[in-house]
């Protein structure tokens, strides 16, 4: 591990040797060595090449609603985005992680807590467009109706869009379920599929607490899970079922545009991959952020954290599953905290985020596996490297081929100068919109200084409209030379809101507000249109082969 680091002041920062202790003590390592970097070959191998001149929308697909949506964004919500987009010259979508969620009667909405990183998100099924749906139609009807509308409000009821497709979908697998092609794919995905629908078949039992289970069923390979797949058998079906629709669904949607996966760095203690990966997992650890001029202290993300030990003798699997699975319907993959790579930062479940301390991982062997899965899905890799990045990580990224961020909330350079292997964007999920810093309306009032690069970018006066605002700064984006320029919708529509707010739970509505326009409405809007005739002036391809 790392004994010390360099803190946000630039001031080297000793954890306190109770926290060193109790990290030390839950690795299964040697104390005076750390894992080695493994056979990686010669070390040099490159990533995918990224698109040279390339643009797109980033995009939070459950606010991308059209009047047809159950509450929120759905496939056939993003296969209708992507062909919009295409049309309107985009070449790329980034979107948000669309891991599952256990199946519970509460959902979780942050997409970068999911309970599995390789399987999605049943409340992205576009319900109407499963085979089977018209056998059942007098029952869906009065569903259908109950679901759409949820549109008339922009708060998602992850809850009770849950509750109404569930119904819906259990129905439809009750007419029709074996599918065409259903049972050579499930025996394709193997053991983690099984093993992934037995988790949630026994969550709507025992609810997703495995630690609480009954000892029998509390390990995938306990005695009693055999005994609980025999007797589950049809809701296990009903989840491998699930899983392939989304995949048919996804399959559909990637025709349109080149989708970039977002892979998260973790994912839920109590969820599907934290029961299958659990002898995998640093007891008594969870992962976060050290203290920062934003968050002085800590970030507690929650998440468990793999022993490198253990995570190496294993070859990755877990990493190698996340980043396989994300790639196979996608041409890029976007890595969230792209350092975790090289370290993560521990928190003992004793202590507060601010006594946590950075753990090292085997980068190479990680770095070379992330760039032999890029090369082999032919997808190119970006990787967000905000925050307290070593400047070695930057390095590797570059000498890998890798892509990382320049966003305009942050490099007070003009983008024209930006490096070439890097995604342009004005902000990220995590900060604020142009039009919540243009109107003061940002909650945060520590980021109304941005205010002045936004007015030294966009050259306009202080009384402009919000939109007008974000296509200047957009049109000074595009000229970048930077390989991709990504623009959100939020941006594009002049939305206030931001979609999450760091280190807050109940404080705003993270992760539930959908746009204010429906997918119908903003195809024609004012915004979009004028950001897109801005990128095409620069000259940004709508290429990357669709």
């Amino acid at each position: 591990m790392q004994r010390a680091y360099t803190g946000f002041r630039g001031d080297a920062v000793t954890p306190p040797a109770a926290s060193v202790e109790a990290i030390l003590s839950s690795m299964d390592a040697p104390r005076k060595r750390r894992p080695q970097a493994g056979q990686a070959g010669s070390g040099g191998s490159v990533c995918h090449p990224a698109p040279t001149r390339a643009w797109g929308w980033a995009v939070q697909m459950y606010a991308v609603r059209s009047r047809d949506s159950w509450g929120i964004g759905d496939l056939a919500d993003l296969r209708r985005l992507g062909h919009w987009a295409r049309q309107s010259g985009a070449s790329v979508i980034l979107m948000n992680p669309l891991g599952a969620q256990a199946p519970v009667p509460h959902q979780e909405p942050c997409p970068y807590y999911s309970s599995s990183r390789r399987f999605r998100n049943l409340l992205y099924l576009r319900v109407e467009e499963v085979p089977g749906a018209e056998q059942c139609k007098a029952e869906l009807d009065t569903l259908r109706e109950a679901g759409r509308a949820l549109n008339s409000t922009r708060l998602i009821d992850h809850d009770t869009v849950f509750k109404l497709k569930n119904q819906a979908l259990s129905l439809i697998h009750r007419a029709e379920p074996r599918p065409s092609g259903f049972s050579t794919w499930v025996k394709g995905q193997g053991r983690g599929l099984r093993d992934f629908a037995t988790f949630d078949a026994i969550a709507e039992v025992h609810s997703a607490s495995w630690r609480s289970w009954p000892k029998s069923i509390r390990h995938p390979r306990a005695a009693g899970v055999k005994g609980m797949q025999h007797e589950l058998a049809d809701r296990i079906a009903f989840h491998e079922w699930v899983q392939f629709h989304l995949h048919v669904q996804l399959t559909r949607a990637e025709k349109e545009i080149t989708l970039i996966a977002d892979v998260p760095v973790g994912f839920a203690s109590d969820g599907s991959d934290a029961w299958r990966w659990q002898d995998l997992i640093a007891p008594g650890m969870r992962v976060g952020a050290p203290p920062d001029s934003f968050f002085p202290d800590g970030q507690d993300w929650g998440m468990p954290a793999f022993d490198p030990w253990k995570l190496r003798a294993a070859h990755f699997e877990p990493y190698v599953e996340a980043i396989r699975s994300a790639a196979a319907q996608a041409g890029g993959l976007r890595l969230d905290h792209v350092m975790s790579l090289f370290r993560l930062f521990w928190i003992p479940d004793t202590t507060n985020a601010a006594a946590g301390a950075y753990v090292r991982y085997p980068s190479k062997a990680l770095v070379e596996i992330l760039a032999s899965e890029s090369r082999r899905a032919r997808a190119f890799v970006i990787g967000e490297d905000l925050g307290l990045v070593e400047k070695s990580v930057r390095t590797e990224m570059r000498r890998r081929h890798m892509l990382g961020y320049r966003l305009l909330w942050f490099d007070e350079t003009d983008p024209a100068s930006w490096p070439t292997d890097s995604v342009a964007a004005i902000t990220t999920h995590d900060l604020p919109t142009i039009a919540g810093i243009w109107r003061l309306s940002e909650p945060d009032q520590r980021e109304h200084h941005m205010r002045r690069r936004l007015v030294e970018v966009s050259g306009l006066p202080d009384d402009a409209d919000a939109v007008d605002v974000a296509v200047a700064c957009y049109a000074r984006l595009a000229s970048a030379r930077s390989r991709i320029a990504l623009a959100t919708l939020e941006d594009a529509l002049g939305v206030d809101e931001r979609p999450n707010h760091p280190g807050t739970t109940t404080e705003f509505p993270n992760w539930r507000l959908a746009l204010p326009l429906s997918l119908e409405d903003f195809e024609n809007a004012d915004g979009p249109r004028r950001i897109a005739e801005a990128m095409a002036g620069a000259r940004r391809s709508a290429g990357l082969g669709h």
